[in-house]
Protein backbone atom coordinates (compact mmCIF):
# COMPACT_ATOMS: atom_id res chain seq x y z
CA UNK A 1 0.00 0.00 0.00
CA UNK A 2 1.73 3.64 -1.12
CA UNK A 3 0.27 6.44 1.09
CA UNK A 4 -1.05 9.57 -0.92
CA UNK A 5 1.44 11.89 0.22
CA UNK A 6 5.30 10.57 -0.10
CA UNK A 7 8.52 11.57 1.35
CA UNK A 8 10.97 11.17 -1.33
CA UNK A 9 13.27 12.19 -4.14
CA UNK A 10 11.86 14.21 -7.25
CA UNK A 11 11.97 10.87 -9.26
CA UNK A 12 10.04 8.86 -6.94
CA UNK A 13 7.73 11.89 -6.36
CA UNK A 14 6.84 11.78 -10.10
CA UNK A 15 7.16 7.90 -10.28
CA UNK A 16 4.34 7.67 -7.18
CA UNK A 17 1.89 10.16 -8.81
CA UNK A 18 2.21 8.66 -12.00
CA UNK A 19 1.18 5.24 -11.12
CA UNK A 20 -1.93 6.02 -8.54
CA UNK A 21 -4.10 8.44 -10.76
CA UNK A 22 -6.61 8.31 -8.24
CA UNK A 23 -4.98 10.02 -5.17
CA UNK A 24 -6.28 13.14 -4.04
CA UNK A 25 -3.46 15.98 -4.78
CA UNK A 26 -1.92 17.50 -1.51
CA UNK A 27 -0.47 20.72 -1.06
CA UNK A 28 2.19 21.20 -3.04
CA UNK A 29 1.54 18.70 -6.09
CA UNK A 30 1.41 20.12 -9.65
CA UNK A 31 -2.03 21.16 -11.09
CA UNK A 32 -3.26 22.17 -14.61
CA UNK A 33 0.28 24.31 -14.68
CA UNK A 34 0.41 25.84 -11.37
CA UNK A 35 2.72 25.61 -8.84
CA UNK A 36 0.61 25.55 -5.20
CA UNK A 37 1.54 26.66 -1.80
CA UNK A 38 0.89 25.01 1.60
CA UNK A 39 -2.54 26.38 3.15
CA UNK A 40 -5.74 26.91 1.24
CA UNK A 41 -3.91 28.41 -2.27
CA UNK A 42 -4.60 26.03 -5.38
CA UNK A 43 -3.31 28.46 -8.12
CA UNK A 44 -0.40 30.61 -7.79
CA UNK A 45 -0.45 33.87 -10.36
CA UNK A 46 2.83 35.95 -10.53
CA UNK A 47 3.25 39.05 -11.24
CA UNK A 48 4.37 40.80 -14.76
CA UNK A 49 5.73 43.30 -16.74
CA UNK A 50 3.85 45.92 -16.97
CA UNK A 51 4.85 49.34 -18.88
CA UNK A 52 2.83 52.35 -16.52
CA UNK A 53 2.82 55.33 -18.35
CA UNK A 54 2.44 58.48 -15.99
CA UNK A 55 -1.69 59.94 -17.23
CA UNK A 56 -1.42 63.14 -18.26
CA UNK A 57 -2.34 65.86 -16.09
CA UNK A 58 -6.13 67.22 -15.90
CA UNK A 59 -5.95 70.91 -16.63
CA UNK A 60 -5.86 73.50 -13.60
CA UNK A 61 -10.31 74.31 -13.26
CA UNK A 62 -11.33 77.32 -13.84
CA UNK A 63 -13.30 78.98 -11.60
CA UNK A 64 -15.75 82.23 -11.68
CA UNK A 65 -17.78 84.06 -9.46
CA UNK A 66 -20.71 86.02 -11.14
CA UNK A 67 -22.44 88.88 -9.37
CA UNK A 68 -26.04 89.52 -11.53
CA UNK A 69 -27.63 92.70 -11.08
CA UNK A 70 -31.03 93.04 -11.23
CA UNK A 71 -33.08 96.04 -11.97
CA UNK A 72 -36.42 96.60 -12.81
CA UNK A 73 -37.72 99.47 -15.07
CA UNK A 74 -40.62 99.93 -12.48
CA UNK A 75 -38.21 100.25 -9.35
CA UNK A 76 -35.88 102.57 -11.42
CA UNK A 77 -38.86 104.30 -12.87
CA UNK A 78 -39.96 105.32 -8.98
CA UNK A 79 -36.88 105.91 -7.43
CA UNK A 80 -36.32 108.77 -10.63
CA UNK A 81 -39.92 110.08 -9.85
CA UNK A 82 -38.59 110.33 -6.10
CA UNK A 83 -35.66 112.38 -6.95
CA UNK A 84 -37.11 114.74 -9.34
CA UNK A 85 -39.83 116.91 -8.44
CA UNK A 86 -43.33 117.40 -11.15
CA UNK A 87 -43.34 121.25 -11.26
CA UNK A 88 -39.37 121.64 -12.78
CA UNK A 89 -39.81 125.74 -12.78
CA UNK A 90 -42.34 128.21 -11.91
CA UNK A 91 -41.52 132.09 -12.70
CA UNK A 92 -44.20 135.08 -12.90
CA UNK A 93 -44.00 138.65 -14.33
CA UNK A 94 -40.81 137.84 -16.52
CA UNK A 95 -39.62 140.81 -18.76
CA UNK A 96 -39.34 139.84 -22.56
CA UNK A 97 -38.44 143.13 -23.78
CA UNK A 98 -41.06 145.08 -25.85
CA UNK A 99 -43.60 141.92 -25.72
CA UNK A 100 -43.85 142.38 -21.75
CA UNK A 101 -43.77 140.46 -19.40
CA UNK A 102 -44.12 136.23 -19.07
CA UNK A 103 -44.93 134.15 -16.67
CA UNK A 104 -44.91 130.11 -16.76
CA UNK A 105 -44.76 126.62 -15.28
CA UNK A 106 -43.17 123.74 -16.08
CA UNK A 107 -43.89 120.34 -15.31
CA UNK A 108 -42.97 116.86 -16.34
CA UNK A 109 -44.55 113.54 -17.37
CA UNK A 110 -43.65 109.93 -16.35
CA UNK A 111 -40.28 108.71 -16.89
CA UNK A 112 -40.10 105.97 -19.33
CA UNK A 113 -36.80 103.82 -18.94
CA UNK A 114 -35.56 101.83 -21.47
CA UNK A 115 -32.49 99.76 -22.74
CA UNK A 116 -31.21 101.15 -26.23
CA UNK A 117 -28.33 98.67 -27.08
CA UNK A 118 -25.85 98.98 -24.32
CA UNK A 119 -27.65 102.53 -23.09
CA UNK A 120 -29.82 103.37 -20.43
CA UNK A 121 -32.02 106.22 -21.14
CA UNK A 122 -34.89 108.07 -19.80
CA UNK A 123 -37.59 109.76 -21.89
CA UNK A 124 -39.31 112.86 -20.03
CA UNK A 125 -42.28 114.99 -21.47
CA UNK A 126 -41.97 118.62 -20.77
CA UNK A 127 -45.35 120.34 -20.37
CA UNK A 128 -44.99 124.73 -20.95
CA UNK A 129 -47.93 126.56 -19.68
CA UNK A 130 -46.83 129.88 -20.68
CA UNK A 131 -48.96 133.35 -21.00
CA UNK A 132 -47.77 136.75 -21.96
CA UNK A 133 -49.26 140.06 -20.36
CA UNK A 134 -48.83 144.03 -21.64
CA UNK A 135 -47.72 145.97 -18.70
CA UNK A 136 -50.15 149.24 -18.36
CA UNK A 137 -49.32 150.87 -15.18
CA UNK A 138 -50.51 148.51 -12.05
CA UNK A 139 -52.16 146.16 -14.49
CA UNK A 140 -50.73 143.14 -17.18
CA UNK A 141 -53.59 142.65 -19.31
CA UNK A 142 -52.80 138.70 -20.47
CA UNK A 143 -52.91 138.75 -24.63
CA UNK A 144 -51.51 135.66 -25.39
CA UNK A 145 -51.17 131.87 -23.62
CA UNK A 146 -49.29 128.80 -25.53
CA UNK A 147 -48.52 125.53 -24.32
CA UNK A 148 -45.49 123.90 -26.08
CA UNK A 149 -44.92 119.99 -25.19
CA UNK A 150 -40.75 119.26 -25.17
CA UNK A 151 -39.03 115.78 -24.86
CA UNK A 152 -36.05 115.18 -22.60
CA UNK A 153 -34.15 112.26 -23.05
CA UNK A 154 -31.01 111.54 -21.22
CA UNK A 155 -28.96 108.28 -21.50
CA UNK A 156 -25.88 106.93 -19.31
CA UNK A 157 -23.16 103.86 -20.55
CA UNK A 158 -24.51 100.35 -18.71
CA UNK A 159 -21.03 99.22 -19.72
CA UNK A 160 -17.68 100.38 -17.59
CA UNK A 161 -14.51 101.03 -19.81
CA UNK A 162 -11.58 98.89 -19.22
CA UNK A 163 -10.80 100.76 -16.67
CA UNK A 164 -13.58 100.72 -14.55
CA UNK A 165 -15.31 104.12 -15.47
CA UNK A 166 -18.85 104.95 -16.15
CA UNK A 167 -19.09 106.95 -19.61
CA UNK A 168 -20.28 110.21 -20.29
CA UNK A 169 -23.70 111.00 -19.89
CA UNK A 170 -25.48 112.38 -23.50
CA UNK A 171 -28.54 114.88 -22.89
CA UNK A 172 -30.89 116.35 -25.37
CA UNK A 173 -34.28 118.25 -25.48
CA UNK A 174 -36.57 118.59 -28.54
CA UNK A 175 -39.70 120.53 -29.77
CA UNK A 176 -42.81 118.84 -30.11
CA UNK A 177 -45.37 121.48 -30.07
CA UNK A 178 -44.51 125.15 -30.46
CA UNK A 179 -45.25 128.04 -29.01
CA UNK A 180 -47.10 130.92 -31.09
CA UNK A 181 -48.60 134.18 -29.42
CA UNK A 182 -50.28 136.76 -31.28
CA UNK A 183 -48.28 135.92 -34.35
CA UNK A 184 -45.15 135.94 -32.45
CA UNK A 185 -43.27 132.11 -32.51
CA UNK A 186 -41.62 132.35 -28.99
CA UNK A 187 -40.27 128.35 -30.00
CA UNK A 188 -36.82 129.67 -30.95
CA UNK A 189 -36.39 131.31 -27.38
CA UNK A 190 -37.98 128.05 -26.19
CA UNK A 191 -34.79 126.23 -28.18
CA UNK A 192 -32.39 128.65 -26.60
CA UNK A 193 -33.35 127.77 -23.28
CA UNK A 194 -33.59 124.53 -23.12
CA UNK A 195 -30.06 124.13 -25.16
CA UNK A 196 -28.43 126.20 -21.68
CA UNK A 197 -30.38 123.53 -19.31
CA UNK A 198 -29.02 120.32 -21.42
CA UNK A 199 -25.21 121.21 -20.09
CA UNK A 200 -26.36 121.88 -16.97
CA UNK A 201 -27.97 118.67 -17.06
CA UNK A 202 -25.43 116.45 -18.45
CA UNK A 203 -22.94 118.24 -16.22
CA UNK A 204 -25.17 117.38 -12.66
CA UNK A 205 -25.50 114.13 -14.36
CA UNK A 206 -22.11 113.07 -14.98
CA UNK A 207 -20.97 114.74 -11.16
CA UNK A 208 -23.29 112.24 -9.70
CA UNK A 209 -22.22 109.24 -11.27
CA UNK A 210 -20.33 107.15 -8.66
CA UNK A 211 -16.51 106.42 -8.68
CA UNK A 212 -16.95 102.52 -9.04
CA UNK A 213 -13.28 101.70 -9.16
CA UNK A 214 -13.22 101.70 -5.25
CA UNK A 215 -15.79 99.22 -4.70
CA UNK A 216 -14.48 96.80 -7.26
CA UNK A 217 -11.08 96.97 -5.58
CA UNK A 218 -12.71 96.46 -2.26
CA UNK A 219 -14.21 92.65 -4.09
CA UNK A 220 -11.07 92.11 -5.58
CA UNK A 221 -8.99 91.93 -2.06
CA UNK A 222 -12.06 90.49 -0.56
CA UNK A 223 -11.95 87.09 -3.33
CA UNK A 224 -8.13 86.76 -1.92
CA UNK A 225 -9.21 85.87 1.92
CA UNK A 226 -8.91 82.16 2.58
CA UNK A 227 -12.29 80.35 2.56
CA UNK A 228 -12.66 77.95 5.77
CA UNK A 229 -13.41 74.44 5.31
CA UNK A 230 -12.23 73.22 8.65
CA UNK A 231 -9.88 73.79 11.49
CA UNK A 232 -7.01 73.62 9.36
CA UNK A 233 -7.75 73.99 5.57
CA UNK A 234 -9.26 76.44 3.45
CA UNK A 235 -10.07 77.44 0.17
CA UNK A 236 -7.51 79.88 -1.97
CA UNK A 237 -9.09 81.82 -5.08
CA UNK A 238 -6.31 83.21 -7.24
CA UNK A 239 -8.54 85.65 -9.33
CA UNK A 240 -7.02 86.98 -12.70
CA UNK A 241 -9.72 88.32 -14.83
CA UNK A 242 -12.72 90.54 -14.82
CA UNK A 243 -15.23 90.42 -17.31
CA UNK A 244 -18.74 92.27 -17.39
CA UNK A 245 -21.92 90.80 -19.60
CA UNK A 246 -23.40 93.15 -22.22
CA UNK A 247 -27.05 94.29 -20.38
CA UNK A 248 -30.41 92.72 -21.65
CA UNK A 249 -33.95 93.60 -21.08
CA UNK A 250 -35.72 90.67 -19.65
CA UNK A 251 -39.30 90.31 -18.12
CA UNK A 252 -39.20 94.04 -17.65
CA UNK A 253 -36.07 94.43 -15.72
CA UNK A 254 -32.65 95.46 -17.00
CA UNK A 255 -29.99 92.35 -15.98
CA UNK A 256 -25.98 92.76 -16.39
CA UNK A 257 -23.45 90.79 -14.67
CA UNK A 258 -20.08 91.57 -13.43
CA UNK A 259 -17.87 88.10 -12.92
CA UNK A 260 -14.43 87.29 -11.60
CA UNK A 261 -12.33 84.25 -12.58
CA UNK A 262 -9.51 82.73 -11.68
CA UNK A 263 -8.42 79.38 -10.08
CA UNK A 264 -9.30 77.59 -7.01
CA UNK A 265 -7.08 75.57 -4.70
CA UNK A 266 -7.00 74.00 -1.08
CA UNK A 267 -4.33 74.48 2.03
CA UNK A 268 -3.66 72.93 4.18
CA UNK A 269 -2.42 73.20 6.39
CA UNK A 270 -4.43 76.85 5.97
CA UNK A 271 -2.60 79.72 7.67
CA UNK A 272 -5.98 82.88 7.56
CA UNK A 273 -3.96 85.34 9.24
CA UNK A 274 -0.83 85.38 6.54
CA UNK A 275 -2.02 88.37 4.28
CA UNK A 276 -2.07 88.06 0.75
CA UNK A 277 -1.36 91.31 -1.51
CA UNK A 278 -3.79 91.05 -4.78
CA UNK A 279 -2.35 92.27 -7.67
CA UNK A 280 -3.44 95.41 -9.48
CA UNK A 281 -6.97 95.18 -10.71
CA UNK A 282 -7.16 93.87 -14.43
CA UNK A 283 -8.58 95.45 -17.00
CA UNK A 284 -12.48 94.90 -17.65
CA UNK A 285 -13.43 92.48 -20.44
CA UNK A 286 -16.97 92.49 -21.91
CA UNK A 287 -17.94 89.30 -23.35
CA UNK A 288 -20.64 88.72 -25.47
CA UNK A 289 -21.88 85.61 -23.72
CA UNK A 290 -19.90 85.02 -20.63
CA UNK A 291 -21.09 82.19 -18.48
CA UNK A 292 -23.19 83.31 -15.38
CA UNK A 293 -23.47 82.83 -11.78
CA UNK A 294 -21.08 81.01 -9.51
CA UNK A 295 -18.68 77.54 -10.29
CA UNK A 296 -16.31 76.80 -8.36
CA UNK A 297 -14.22 74.03 -9.43
CA UNK A 298 -11.74 72.90 -6.82
CA UNK A 299 -9.29 70.21 -7.28
CA UNK A 300 -9.19 67.85 -4.94
CA UNK A 301 -6.02 65.29 -4.42
CA UNK A 302 -5.09 62.36 -2.60
CA UNK A 303 -1.89 60.75 -2.91
CA UNK A 304 -0.91 57.18 -3.85
CA UNK A 305 -0.13 55.71 -0.96
CA UNK A 306 -3.29 57.48 0.79
CA UNK A 307 -5.41 55.49 -2.13
CA UNK A 308 -3.32 52.24 -1.64
CA UNK A 309 -3.70 52.01 1.94
CA UNK A 310 -7.39 53.05 1.93
CA UNK A 311 -8.06 50.48 -0.87
CA UNK A 312 -6.88 47.76 1.14
CA UNK A 313 -8.45 48.49 4.51
CA UNK A 314 -11.70 48.68 2.53
CA UNK A 315 -11.05 44.92 0.95
CA UNK A 316 -9.48 43.30 3.81
CA UNK A 317 -12.59 41.25 4.92
CA UNK A 318 -13.12 39.91 8.15
CA UNK A 319 -14.11 36.45 8.94
CA UNK A 320 -13.38 35.32 4.89
CA UNK A 321 -12.68 31.50 4.56
CA UNK A 322 -9.45 30.73 3.61
CA UNK A 323 -10.68 29.08 0.88
CA UNK A 324 -11.67 32.46 -0.80
CA UNK A 325 -9.87 34.23 -3.00
CA UNK A 326 -9.33 37.97 -1.15
CA UNK A 327 -7.52 40.81 -1.79
CA UNK A 328 -5.33 41.38 0.91
CA UNK A 329 -3.28 44.26 -0.15
CA UNK A 330 -3.39 46.74 -2.97
CA UNK A 331 -0.34 49.08 -4.79
CA UNK A 332 -2.18 51.81 -6.68
CA UNK A 333 -0.83 54.06 -9.39
CA UNK A 334 -2.28 55.64 -12.77
CA UNK A 335 -1.55 55.16 -15.89
CA UNK A 336 -2.42 56.49 -19.43
CA UNK A 337 -3.94 53.72 -21.58
CA UNK A 338 -4.42 54.75 -25.01
CA UNK A 339 -7.19 57.89 -24.60
CA UNK A 340 -8.33 57.51 -20.91
CA UNK A 341 -6.20 57.18 -17.62
CA UNK A 342 -6.46 54.37 -15.64
CA UNK A 343 -6.27 53.31 -12.12
CA UNK A 344 -3.80 49.96 -12.20
CA UNK A 345 -3.26 48.17 -8.94
CA UNK A 346 -1.02 45.09 -8.29
CA UNK A 347 -3.58 43.21 -6.21
CA UNK A 348 -1.67 40.63 -3.75
CA UNK A 349 -4.28 37.76 -3.51
CA UNK A 350 -4.72 35.29 -0.88
CA UNK A 351 -6.56 32.10 -0.79
CA UNK A 352 -7.71 29.60 -3.62
CA UNK A 353 -5.59 32.19 -5.49
CA UNK A 354 -2.86 33.51 -4.40
CA UNK A 355 -0.02 36.10 -5.51
CA UNK A 356 0.11 39.55 -7.13
CA UNK A 357 -1.85 40.03 -10.25
CA UNK A 358 -2.04 43.39 -12.21
CA UNK A 359 -5.69 45.32 -12.53
CA UNK A 360 -7.01 48.16 -14.43
CA UNK A 361 -10.06 49.89 -13.24
CA UNK A 362 -11.76 53.32 -13.57
CA UNK A 363 -12.18 55.74 -10.57
CA UNK A 364 -15.45 57.41 -9.81
CA UNK A 365 -17.39 59.26 -7.28
CA UNK A 366 -19.98 57.39 -5.26
CA UNK A 367 -22.14 61.02 -4.51
CA UNK A 368 -24.48 58.99 -1.82
CA UNK A 369 -21.43 57.44 0.37
CA UNK A 370 -19.28 60.13 -0.78
CA UNK A 371 -16.25 58.03 -1.43
CA UNK A 372 -13.48 57.20 -4.08
CA UNK A 373 -14.80 54.23 -5.75
CA UNK A 374 -13.42 51.63 -8.85
CA UNK A 375 -15.19 49.84 -11.45
CA UNK A 376 -15.07 48.27 -15.25
CA UNK A 377 -11.99 46.25 -13.69
CA UNK A 378 -10.55 44.09 -16.48
CA UNK A 379 -6.91 42.18 -15.91
CA UNK A 380 -3.82 44.47 -17.23
CA UNK A 381 -2.45 43.27 -20.45
CA UNK A 382 0.18 40.53 -20.37
CA UNK A 383 -1.90 39.47 -16.99
CA UNK A 384 -2.53 35.30 -16.52
CA UNK A 385 -6.34 34.24 -16.78
CA UNK A 386 -7.73 33.68 -12.72
CA UNK A 387 -10.26 31.17 -11.99
CA UNK A 388 -13.37 33.11 -10.97
CA UNK A 389 -12.24 36.12 -11.97
CA UNK A 390 -15.87 37.90 -12.64
CA UNK A 391 -16.05 37.22 -8.92
CA UNK A 392 -13.23 38.66 -7.93
CA UNK A 393 -13.75 41.60 -10.02
CA UNK A 394 -17.29 42.20 -8.55
CA UNK A 395 -15.92 42.14 -5.54
CA UNK A 396 -13.50 44.70 -5.55
CA UNK A 397 -15.79 47.09 -7.41
CA UNK A 398 -18.23 46.53 -4.59
CA UNK A 399 -15.96 47.18 -1.53
CA UNK A 400 -13.04 48.77 -2.73
CA UNK A 401 -13.37 52.65 -1.69
CA UNK A 402 -11.38 55.34 -0.79
CA UNK A 403 -12.61 58.76 1.10
CA UNK A 404 -11.26 62.22 0.23
CA UNK A 405 -8.92 63.88 2.17
CA UNK A 406 -10.93 66.98 2.44
CA UNK A 407 -14.32 67.69 3.78
CA UNK A 408 -16.36 69.86 1.44
CA UNK A 409 -19.42 70.09 3.32
CA UNK A 410 -18.41 73.51 5.13
CA UNK A 411 -18.00 74.86 1.30
CA UNK A 412 -20.93 76.21 0.92
CA UNK A 413 -21.90 78.36 4.08
CA UNK A 414 -18.62 79.64 3.50
CA UNK A 415 -18.41 80.51 0.37
CA UNK A 416 -22.28 81.77 0.54
CA UNK A 417 -20.66 84.40 3.08
CA UNK A 418 -18.18 85.43 1.00
CA UNK A 419 -20.20 86.13 -1.48
CA UNK A 420 -23.14 88.04 0.69
CA UNK A 421 -20.07 90.04 1.71
CA UNK A 422 -20.53 91.96 -1.72
CA UNK A 423 -23.31 93.61 -0.90
CA UNK A 424 -21.80 95.35 2.03
CA UNK A 425 -23.66 99.47 1.71
CA UNK A 426 -26.73 98.53 -0.65
CA UNK A 427 -28.71 101.34 -0.87
CA UNK A 428 -32.15 101.11 0.21
CA UNK A 429 -34.82 98.93 -1.66
CA UNK A 430 -32.17 96.84 -2.82
CA UNK A 431 -31.56 93.48 -1.93
CA UNK A 432 -28.95 90.95 -2.35
CA UNK A 433 -30.13 86.64 -2.87
CA UNK A 434 -26.74 84.77 -2.59
CA UNK A 435 -26.57 80.59 -2.45
CA UNK A 436 -24.56 78.14 -2.95
CA UNK A 437 -25.22 74.38 -3.56
CA UNK A 438 -23.58 71.53 -1.62
CA UNK A 439 -20.33 70.82 -3.73
CA UNK A 440 -20.89 67.94 -6.39
CA UNK A 441 -17.60 65.46 -7.59
CA UNK A 442 -17.95 66.27 -11.59
CA UNK A 443 -15.22 63.09 -12.46
CA UNK A 444 -11.91 61.74 -10.82
CA UNK A 445 -8.73 62.14 -12.58
CA UNK A 446 -5.39 59.30 -12.24
CA UNK A 447 -2.30 61.92 -12.05
CA UNK A 448 1.53 60.80 -11.89
CA UNK A 449 1.38 61.23 -7.77
CA UNK A 450 -2.34 60.47 -6.60
CA UNK A 451 -5.90 60.75 -7.66
CA UNK A 452 -7.60 64.03 -8.59
CA UNK A 453 -11.26 64.44 -7.99
CA UNK A 454 -12.78 67.78 -9.20
CA UNK A 455 -15.68 69.19 -7.01
CA UNK A 456 -17.71 71.79 -8.18
CA UNK A 457 -19.54 74.40 -5.79
CA UNK A 458 -22.45 76.19 -8.13
CA UNK A 459 -25.14 79.01 -7.54
CA UNK A 460 -25.84 82.46 -7.77
CA UNK A 461 -25.28 85.62 -6.40
CA UNK A 462 -27.98 88.24 -7.27
CA UNK A 463 -28.12 92.40 -6.58
CA UNK A 464 -31.78 93.22 -7.02
CA UNK A 465 -33.60 96.38 -7.03
CA UNK A 466 -37.16 95.96 -7.02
Amino acid sequence: NTPCTVRAPVVALALTAALLPGCPRAPGDVASGAVTTAGACRVRVEDTAFTVVPPEPMPAPRSRVGVEVNASLAALERELAKQVPVTLATERHRSVGTAGEVSYVVRRGRFGVALDISRLTVKVPVEVEAEVCKPLGPFCPTYGRCSPRLMALASVPLLLSDSYEIGKSRVSISVHRPCIIGGYDATPQIKSQAANQVGQVQSRIDAAMPDLRPSVNSVWELLHHPIALGSSTCLRIAPDRVTQNRPVLKDGALITELGAEGTLRIEDPCEPNVAVKPGPLPRLVTSEAAATGVELRVAVRTSWLDVSAELTRSLTKKGASEAETRVVKVEATGTQLGPRALVVMRATLAGATCGNLRLLAEPWFDGEAGRLRLRRIVLAPGAPEVPGFAALAASIEQHASAALPVDLSAGPAALTALVQGFGRDLPDGAEIDAKIAKSAVERVHPEREGLVALAVFSGHTTFRLR
